[in-house]
C-alpha cells in the first residue's frame, strides 16, 4: 500500500499523449500480473475452470492497485475496492465447475 503513487497511474500530458502507469506497483509485480495471461494460454495441465480463477485473480490485483493508487477515498468509500474483493472471494470460495 506504502508504494502505490497516483502520480504513476494511467494519464496524459499536457499535449494529449498517453501514459499508461503501473499505479505504484513495482515492475517485478506488474511483469508477473501481466504475465498471466500469456503463461494460462500455455498451461494446458490446467483446467479452464482453473485457468480463469488465475484470470479473475491477476486482473482483480492489477484493478485494485490502479484504483487505490488513482483515488482510495473513491474507491474506499464508494465500494470499489470492496467489490473487487467480494470478486476475489467468490473466485477463491467456488467450488471447482461451478464459476
Amino acid at each position: 500500500m506504502a508504494a502505490l503513487d497516483p502520480q504513476d497511474c494511467d494519464r496524459m500530458t499536457p499535449e494529449g499523449r498517453a501514459i499508461e502507469g503501473a499505479g505504484g506497483m513495482g515492475p517485478v509485480t506488474r511483469d508477473m500480473l501481466d504475465t498471466v495471461p500469456c503463461v494460462v494460454a500455455d498451461a494446458g495441465w490446467l483446467t479452464p475452470d482453473q485457468q480463469m480463477r488465475l484470470l479473475a485473480v491477476a486482473s482483480a490485483v492489477t484493478g485494485a492497485a490502479r484504483v487505490l493508487a488513482n483515488d482510495p477515498c473513491t474507491a474506499i468509500l464508494h465500494g470499489l475496492l470492496a467489490r473487487l474483493c467480494a470478486a476475489l472471494d467468490h473466485v477463491i470460495a467456488e467450488p471447482p465447475g461451478t464459476v
